[in-house]
């Protein structure tokens, strides 16, 4: 997963996808990462 900023491409997690449906807590993973990054 990644997002796209104005400065930056941030890579979150990288995974291998098995279903059509990202686990939940892959899902979990991903967002505290980009909060822990949101408030630096």
């Amino acid at each position: 997963m990644y997002r796209i900023d104005a400065d930056a491409i941030v890579l979150i997690e990288v995974f291998s996808k098995k279903t059509g449906k990202t686990p939940k807590h892959i899902i979990d993973l991903c967002k505290n990462r980009l909060k822990d990054y949101d408030s630096e």
